[in-house]
Parts: structure tokens; C-alpha cells; sequence
């Protein structure tokens, strides 16, 4: 359930200010809108965040990293993080280094090793030597008293060195020169190996450093504790002497918060949201039905603090659609048998992901079971151990002319049907006591008579006469009721005049109840799966190789039929509940947690 908040006013002395945000974070029942400007202190606090980010983001992993080590405070992790940022600069640079001596030594090393001390001193007496590469046109068209030396020939170039005097200028040759390294292939190549070295020794001690990176994150944290402190006391607004803020507290706290403004002398007042207020949700639920939060910590999916929780409704219908998409006991057994040895190695792990695997592993069981699925395999469905559970109305062994496909299919209709009409009950209760609530009743009579019209055009199910009569007095009931606001002719106006809308709603409910359907699809699919490669590894017979190729037929067959099962929860078992039904809640999932101000527990593992 989402807990209902109070909108709650303090007032205090500027002088107080400080050590009343003190008392009150430690009282850590009110959340704030941490808006407030930067300030110095705000902008030095990030500064050090942002160097400890960047060392953790490039520092590898390290075994000896999982615990935080003693003894390190925060200064003394920004000096490490400092020296880490100055390590990555210089390992940059020597990477930048090491690939231009690459080029430089690529370059030159056609041309050998020489010195260029060498060449200057011919210069000094007369003789200029020009490095050309040239092709064998432009070789043979060098002037015939020029003195040339080949120093490397290849299919395309032939790479020379001439010889000018006072009588042969420069101008006399058309062609560039090649500009080579100031440096010698020798001197080139010690560099390189100097500034590889340098790099290596950067990164042993990178590798040295990394058993801090726990530490760092620690203190990221405890820097961000600092910055929610700087932020809230920031977020008051001053008004001659005194100082007040806003913020929501639980309605259970109201007594608290009094008493804690009675003590420490701080005006108050609590109010019920406004209707424009941004209300910060708090959902709250028994143990048993916290075991979806993980399905919405993955989604990031928070309800708006005026919608619905659907926790409960989210848990038992996409334990049914896990149950149908998996489809096989054996699989459910499975899972429960890891999920148990999960829970027995992480003792210490949230107990939610560990409760929904047992309740949607149980559901597997129990749906396989009746349906005679046991890892695919006929026989163990007729053996005497398991066959007292098989429903043969819906057994996935049953002969193509019994039927078991057809009542599956309806039965998913069904689901589908009771899953939407929950959510329309929801919206009536909501309503209530405004007439717009009796629209919520037309639109039930609306989806349970397009439920009797599609099992009449899928399976053939003979539709009653009453159903036509649903059908129009819950269109009737949706376009006198839907508008209703007070003044009831102008209602019924305006239902009429959004005639059109109405009627693309009602062809998305018809295709909304019909798209359950995908959870018989699915579930067969999986079987099918499981029955080929069963089939595959039965066919190669017996002896030693076969029996082996059969092991992996199997090991890797149903390995890929789990996965895409695991695959099918995502796309269909979430979509129902977060499109289909959250769609008749008019759901926009809008909201952003409650997070009080308090102090951080920094963890320590």
C-alpha cells in the first residue's frame, strides 16, 4: 500500500539553522526537495567526488578489494585518488608517446639506421643529401650527373638518397623530399623502450592501487552524506531572521515530529498535500508481497504517490504467467533447488529476489504437474507417482483431437478477463462515491461481453443472448457516466461528444483480452521445445558416444529452452501487468521514492 504523507512546514532561527537540520536528519522521517543553490562548500565537496569517481571508474577490480580497509579517511583517499588521476595523465601521455614513436619508427626504418649528425656535417662541406621515394619513371627521369644511392627498392617505390653540390641545386630535382624523424632508428627505439617501460610501471602501480577502490567508494559516500547535509541546510529559505523549509513526512510520524518541534523550539505546520504538490511515494507491504519489489527495482518503475500500488495484483497474476510461459515441473524443480542454494551461500542478500523465485518455482511445479510436464518427457507424466496430478483436460500429452489446446486457450481468456475486470474494480473504488464510478461498471460489462464474443470467434463457444445486452449497456453506462462532473446533463454531453475515443478504447479492449492468449502460445512453444530435443537425443541411440552426444543434446537443449523461457517472462509476463493492466488503471508510473532525511549507514561488508 502506498502510505499516506502530510506536508510539513518548519520554521526556525537563522542562528539555529545548522544544528536544526542536525537533529532533524537524525530524527530521519521527513523528505526534502533538496533544491537548493550551490554554494562553496557544495562545489569543494563535489570537486573531491568527482576525483574518487574517476578513480573508481579506472581502477580494475581486485580480490583484495571487497572489504574496506582501516584506517584510511577521507583526505587520505583523495590523496591516493589524486595520485591515481595523475597516473592515468601520465599513462595517456605515454600512449600517446609510444604511438608516434611506432610512426616514427615505421617510418624510418626502410631507410635504415644512421646518424643525422653525420649529414650535417656534409652539409657544412658542400654536400646536401635529399631522401626521395620515387617510382621507376621518376627514377630513371633523375638528372644523369646526379649521384644516387638505392637504399631500399620495393614493387612500387624505390627509395634513394642523392648527392648535391654548389653545381647541382635543389631546384634541378621535381621532386619532394621525405621528411624522416629528427632522430635515429636507434635513439627512436630506445625511447620506445623506455617509454614502454614507463607504462609498465604505471600500470603495476595502477595494479598496486586497486585494493583501495572499495575505499573510495566508501568514501563517495560518505561524501555524499556531507552533500544531502549541505543541500537541505541550502534548500532553507531565509525571511528576515528566521529560516523555513518544506518537505513530506509519513502521517504515522506526525506525532513525532511535533514533539520534536516542541523541544527544539521550531514552528511547524502540517497540512494535507495540495492537489499540485510533488508528493514523494512510500510503499509499504507485507513480507510475503514485498517479493515483486525486485521485478520493479529492475523496471525502475515507481508509482505515482495518487495512483495505484499494485504489488499484490503484480505478484499473483505474473506468478500465474511465469507458471504458464516455463510451463514444465521440471524446470519449477529447478529453479527451486538453485534458488534454496542461493539463499543457503547469500545468507546475508536481500531475502526478496530469493522469495520470488520460491513462490513463481512453487507455480511452476504445481502448473507443470497438472499438466503432465516433466522436463518434456511423456513418460514420466504416466508414471504412477506423478499421473494422479494430471488434469487430462489440459495435459500437454493429450491426443490432438481431446481439446486440451482449446481449454487452455480459454482458460487464458479467462485470466485475462478477471486480470482486466480487477483493475476496473480498482478504478470504481477510486471513484467512488462520484458518478464517474458507474462508468467503471460499464466498461466490466464491456470487457466480460467482449470475453463471451471472442471465445465464440476462437473456440467456437456458443455466446449467450445476454451478452449483446452487456455489450450495449456497458457501452451506454461508459457514455453517459464517463464525463460526469458535477452537472449531470452537461455529462451526458460530453460523454456523446467523446463518442469516437470511446469507441477506439473498446477496440483495445477487445485486443487486450485477446493478447492473453500469448501466454498459451508461449507455454506450448516451450513444451514443443522440450519434446524435439528430447526426440533428437533419443534418435542417436545407444552406446558411449551416443549417450555422450545425448547428454548434450539435452544439457544444452534445455539450457536454451530456460533461457528463452526466462526471455518470454520479460517480453509477455511483465507486459501484461505493466501495459495491459496498468493501462485499464490509467497508470503512468510517475513517482519518485520517499527518501527521508537521515543519516547514511555506510556499509561495511
Amino acid at each position: 500500500m502506498i502510505v499516506k504523507m502530510k506536508k510539513t512546514s518548519l520554521v526556525v532561527l537563522d542562528s539555529d539553522v545548522e544544528e536544526s537540520m542536525e537533529r532533524l536528519r537524525d530524527a530521519g522521517i521527513m523528505h526534502l526537495d533538496l533544491t537548493g543553490d550551490e554554494n562553496e562548500r557544495i562545489s569543494a565537496l563535489l570537486e573531491k567526488k568527482s576525483i574518487l569517481e574517476k578513480a573508481v571508474s579506472v581502477l580494475p577490480e581486485s580480490e583484495k578489494s571487497d572489504k574496506k580497509l582501516s584506517g584510511n579517511d577521507l583526505e587520505h583517499n583523495l590523496e591516493l585518488a589524486h595520485k591515481i588521476q595523475d597516473l592515468i595523465t601520465r599513462q595517456s601521455a605515454c600512449k600517446d608517446e609510444i604511438s608516434q614513436l611506432d610512426r616514427d619508427i615505421n617510418k624510418i626504418l626502410p631507410w635504415g639506421d644512421f646518424s643525422f649528425s653525420e649529414i650535417d656535417t656534409l652539409k657544412e662541406k658542400g654536400l646536401t643529401i635529399k631522401l626521395l621515394e620515387l617510382n621507376d619513371d621518376q627514377f630513371n627521369n633523375l638528372p644523369d650527373n646526379l649521384d644516387t644511392f638505392v637504399i631500399n627498392r620495393t614493387k612500387v617505390l624505390i627509395r634513394t638518397a642523392v648527392v648535391l653540390t654548389k653545381k647541382i641545386e635543389a631546384d634541378n630535382i621535381p621532386y619532394d623530399e621525405v621528411l624522416l624523424p629528427a632522430q635515429s632508428l636507434t635513439e627512436l627505439q630506445q625511447q620506445l623502450k623506455n617509454k614502454t617501460a614507463e607504462r609498465e610501471s604505471i600500470k603495476k602501480e595502477l595494479e598496486k592501487l586497486k585494493i583501495y577502490k572499495k575505499d573510495f567508494e566508501h568514501a563517495i559516500e560518505e561524501i555524499d552524506t556531507y552533500l544531502e547535509f549541505e543541500y537541505a541546510v541550502n534548500t532553507m529559505t531565509s525571511e528576515g531572521k528566521v529560516s523555513y523549509l518544506t518537505g513530506f513526512i509519513p502521517e504515522r510520524e506526525t506525532g513525532k515530529i511535533k514533539s520534536l518541534a516542541s523541544k527544539n523550539g521550531w514552528g511547524l505546520m502540517i497540512t494535507d498535500p495540495a492537489e499540485d504538490d510533488n508528493i514523494p511515494t512510500l510503499v509499504e507491504n507485507p513480507k510475503w508481497v514485498k517479493a515483486i519489489s525486485p521485478v520493479f527495482n529492475l523496471l525502475g518503475t515507481i508509482p505515482g504517490y495518487k495512483e495505484f500500488d499494485i504489488s499484490i495484483w503484480f505478484l499473483v497474476f505474473f506468478s500465474f504467467f511465469w507458471a504458464m510461459i516455463i510451463g514444465d515441473a521440471g524446470y519449477g524443480l529447478l529453479f527451486l533447488i538453485f534458488t534454496i542454494i542461493g539463499r543457503l551461500k547469500f545468507r546475508k542478500a536481500s531475502f526478496e529476489p530469493f522469495l520470488l523465485l520460491s513462490i513463481t518455482s512453487i507455480a511452476t511445479i504445481i502448473w507443470g504437474a497438472i499438466t503432465g510436464t516433466w522436463f518434456g518427457v511423456e513418460s514420466f507424466a504416466q508414471h504412477k507417482a506423478l499421473s494422479w496430478m494430471v488434469i487430462p483436460a489440459i495435459s500437454s500429452f493429450a491426443p490432438a483431437d481431446a481439446g486440451a489446446d482449446k481449454v487452455i486457450m480459454n482458460l487464458c481468456f479467462i485470466i485475462g478477463t478477471v486480470h482486466l475486470s480487477v483493475a476496473h474494480l480498482l478504478n470504481f473504488i477510486r471513484l467512488l462515491p462520484s458518478l464517474k464510478a458507474v462508468a467503471e461498471i460499464g466498461r466490466l460489462s464491456f470487457i466480460w461481453s467482449l470475453f463471451m464474443l471472442i471465445r465464440n470467434l476462437v473456440l467456437k463457444i456458443e455466446m449467450p443472448s445476454f451478452a449483446i445486452w452487456m455489450l450495449a449497456g456497458g457501452l451506454a453506462l461508459v457514455i453517459l457516466f464517463c464525463e460526469q462532473n458535477g452537472n449531470f446533463i452537461k455529462g451526458i454531453k460530453d460523454g456523446f461528444s467523446s463518442l469516437i475515443l470511446i469507441a477506439i478504447n473498446s477496440v483495445s479492449f477487445f485486443s487486450d483480452v485477446v493478447s492473453y492468449v500469448r501466454l498459451f502460445a508461449v507455454g506450448l512453444a516451450t513444451v514443443e521445445v522440450a519434446k524435439s530435443f528430447n526426440a533428437m537425443a533419443a534418435s542417436l541411440g545407444s552406446g558411449v558416444a551416443a549417450v555422450i552426444g545425448s547428454a548434450l543434446i539435452l544439457f544444452f537443449g534445455h539450457g536454451l529452452n530456460i533461457i528463452l523461457g526466462c526471455m518470454s517472462l520479460i517480453v509477455h509476463g511483465v507486459r501484461l501487468n505493466m501495459l495491459e493492466f496498468s493501462g485499464h488503471l490509467s497508470m503512468e508510473w510517475s513517482g519518485f521514492a520517499f527518501k527521508p532525511f537521515k543519516k547514511r549507514q555506510i556499509a561495511e561488508e
